[in-house]
């Protein structure tokens, strides 16, 4: 396993012996791997495999949109001492708690949605 994702996976209190129900797939940008997702209900995980943007709005939309759909929204959890939360809310993540280790965040509506892809999420009845 990749140290980079096994150290990540680490910091967010999982352990590496324990992944039953975490699925890890690459996110690819322009054909190579730049980032791992890693799911397991609501709850995901990025981390960049590469320098500056990784993700693509595109893949943000494929990973998250599932998640949402199934579940009504997309959780995260991030260690206490990571203080820069840009990316957070910049998806559209919400603060909703903490605990002794890690600060919680939810996300309930798909980002960076286009016009086109809104009309056709949007239904007739209420």
């Amino acid at each position: 396993m990749d140290a980079r994702l096994v150290a990540y996976l680490e910091s967010v209190g999982a352990d590496v012996q324990c992944l039953d129900g975490w699925q890890i797939r690459p996110a690819q940008r322009a054909g190579k791997d730049v980032a791992f997702v890693i799911t397991r209900g609501p709850e995901i995980h990025m981390l960049s495999l590469v320098e500056g943007n990784a993700i693509s709005r595109r893949n943000l939309r494929e990973y998250l949109r599932p998640i949402i759909e199934k579940f009504g929204y997309a959780t995260t959890r991030v260690p206490l001492a990571e203080v820069n939360h840009r990316l957070r809310h910049a998806l559209g993540f919400t603060y909703t708690w903490s605990d002794d280790h890690f600060s919680y965040w939810a996300l309930t509506q798909v980002p960076y949605v286009r016009e086109s892809e809104m009309k056709k999420e949007e239904s007739p009845c209420l």
